[in-house]
């Protein structure tokens, strides 16, 4: 198999670069670089259209050229291949190349208008987001590392263990270390203040014991030590994503719920509030 990735020159195609030259680096596979050509559409019949056409082959040829530039200064042991998919969008091409490809995930940057070091999900990341049959890694502006270590399962008891042994067997495929999580926040707030706080703290740690037995439950099916899983736990989702220790060369899998037969990933609530406060590149499970 291989990893796929957006080839593109501007800055956010950079950063999924080196998250790719990581993952394929630890997988032992090889790099597809996938420029997509979009169809002017209407098609025309004039020269116009013929010249837009030549123009935007030109382009990918470029844009694929200095995509395989970049991943020889980032990573000169990592194999790479390129392809140009002309398809009515760009959404549409990668979604031909990994029908064709058949990857073992996808590979985008974090759209233009997040800050340094988040995870952003530009169109065309949100579209594949929300329809891709693989794992989608998002790497954050900024990112360099082509080094992988280590997997941060987020799991929760609303997922199926199966998620988690997904997640799991993701990273082993690749050598990475697993730890799982169970995110949660504090819910001050939940009832009105004639009932007391003392019911607000009863609640949640009788939260965090039944989500403790459930995700030390789901770690061992999915063949984790005891001690490979933990919660992180804050007032807020931001104060419980920075509860974790984080290493370089960290991955955060997030899963998600739906998506019915066809696995593809629709975020839930959940995990959209994590992925926004992520330290660190995001790979997202078909749920």
């Amino acid at each position: 198999m291989s990893v796929l990735v957006g080839c593109a020159p501007e800055r956010s195609g950079r950063h999924a670069l080196a998250l790719a030259a990581g993952l394929a680096r630890a997988r032992g596979e090889e790099v597809e670089l996938v420029h997509a050509v979009v169809r002017s559409w209407p098609a025309t019949p004039g020269a116009g259209d013929g010249e837009f056409r030549q123009w935007a082959r030109e382009s990918a040829d470029e844009s694929t050229r200095r995509g395989l530039e970049e991943l020889a200064l980032l990573a000169p042991d990592v194999v790479a291949r390129t392809h140009t998919v002309e398809a009515r969008s760009t959404v549409a091409a990668l979604h031909e190349a990994i029908e064709a490809l058949h990857p073992s995930a996808l590979v985008l940057g974090s759209g233009a208008h997040g800050a340094l070091g988040q995870v952003t999900l530009g169109s065309t990341a949100n579209a594949l987001a929300h329809s891709s049959p693989v794992p989608v890694l998002v790497a954050p502006r900024g990112h360099r590392t082509v080094t992988l270590d280590r997997v941060v399962a987020a799991w929760s008891p609303a997922d199926p263990p199966e998620l988690l042994a997904e997640m799991a067997e993701f990273a082993l495929e690749a050598g990475l270390r697993v730890r799982a999580v169970t995110f949660g926040r504090a819910p001050h707030g939940m009832y009105p203040p004639e009932v007391g706080l003392d019911v607000e703290d009863e609640v949640f740690e009788a939260w965090q014991t039944q989500a403790r037995e459930a995700l030390e439950a789901a770690a061992r099916a999915a063949g984790l030590d005891e001690g490979d899983a933990s919660l992180a736990l804050g007032e807020d989702w931001l104060d419980a994503v920075d509860a974790v220790d984080w290493e370089p060369g960290d991955l955060l899998a997030v899963g998600s719920h739906g998506g019915g037969v066809l696995r593809r990933v629709f975020l839930g609530s959940t995990a959209a509030k994590i992925l926004r406060h992520a330290p660190v590149p995001v790979v997202l499970f078909p749920g």
